[in-house]
């Protein structure tokens, strides 16, 4: 034997592409529900190349899908220690498989780390505070993790009969899920004028990260729009959230900046739940009004009273009304 034909012995030849088309096939089998075979080919698009992003998320999702959630924690855990793909995504991927793995005292420990850290970012916060409260919860026994459906029967339905909070984690679940099964469900939610608004906003989003571009019915708060959750903003990226914020910036945050923040809170939470829709005003009216709010909320007269002329006309009455009856409307305590 040569030393050349010594040399390549043992060695794989790749077909040209074959990582590429491994990781095609195995998006597209994930897609269409086929969970095991998709993580058969994207196992194998793993072995060829371990540190891809791309890859290593997809893979994943289909261990998380097909319920292998020892080996989805050992990818996710290694993904964070080399760095691979979007941080907090595959936070997010790693703390859900916590919780089917009903590891509820380390999704505290992780949560309360990045948090100490100051780490997490605006837009994820909420999202992490309520699986943080929900984890917390059943750490002390005051809580339990709803039972996934067992039949394909039940795949078609997984809200109905569940209790909001149980919705709320189902919701934040779905987003590394193949959604396929449910879509009727959550279309049905949208256009349904009596759902809570908070889940339908989690459900808009649920829709928008799987980038679905088919136009859905969306009715909450007497509006209706018909809206392609794959063109939508993000709720906290949107012009109406930042130029309000910067108003309110303006209006607090040199003079008051603890008022501010209580103020942005509470532009933040009624953003989400008006979400596809916002207040239709001028930015530094709504900014007025709601340090106008927040400063009764906390008793500053002497804020309240120079506000009051700013507030004292229709447009601003009308905005006032719609801030308490948002305020009315509690978040999902899970």
């Amino acid at each position: 034997m040569t030393k050349g034909n010594h040399n390549g012995k043992g060695k794989i030849v790749q077909f040209p592409g074959l990582k590429d088309r491994l990781l095609e096939k195995g998006v597209q089998a994930l897609e269409k529900g086929e969970v095991h075979e998709s993580s058969q080919l994207l196992t194998q698009a793993y072995e060829l190349e371990p540190d891809n992003p791309d890859i290593n998320t997809a893979l994943v999702l289909s261990l998380y899908e097909s319920k292998q959630y020892d080996k989805a924690r050992s990818i996710c855990k290694e993904m964070l220690l080399e760095g691979i793909g979007d941080y907090f995504e595959v936070v997010d991927m790693y703390l859900m498989i916590l919780i089917q793995l009903h590891q509820h005292r380390e999704v505290v420990d992780t949560i309360n780390v990045l948090f100490d850290e100051k780490e997490v970012p605006f837009e994820k916060e909420e999202h992490f505070r309520k699986l943080l409260q929900f984890s917390e919860k059943v750490v002390n026994g005051k809580a339990s993790i709803p039972e996934e459906e067992s039949s394909e029967e039940d795949q078609s339905s997984i809200l109905s009969g569940k209790s909001l909070e149980e919705q709320t984690l189902i919701l934040a679940q779905l987003v590394h899920r193949n959604i396929q099964p449910f879509i009727g469900e959550l279309q049905a939610v949208l256009k349904d004028p009596s759902a809570h608004p908070f889940l339908q906003t989690m459900t808009l989003n649920v829709l928008r990260e799987h980038g679905m571009d088919k136009e859905v019915d969306v009715a909450k708060f007497g509006l209706e729009e018909r809206v392609s959750p794959a063109a939508l903003e993000d709720v906290f990226e949107s012009d109406f959230f930042k130029t309000v914020t910067d108003s309110l910036d303006d209006l607090l945050a040199q003079t008051n900046p603890t008022l501010f923040q209580h103020a942005q809170e509470l532009l933040k939470r009624h953003t989400f739940l008006l979400y596809p829709f916002t207040l239709e005003e001028e930015p530094k009216a709504i900014a007025s009004v709601y340090a106008y709010y927040t400063a009764g909320m906390f008793a500053d007269a002497i804020l309240e009273e120079e506000l009051k002329d700013q507030v004292e006309n229709t447009q601003s009455q009308w905005i006032l009304t719609r801030i308490t009856e948002l305020e009315e409307i509690s978040s999902p305590n899970i």
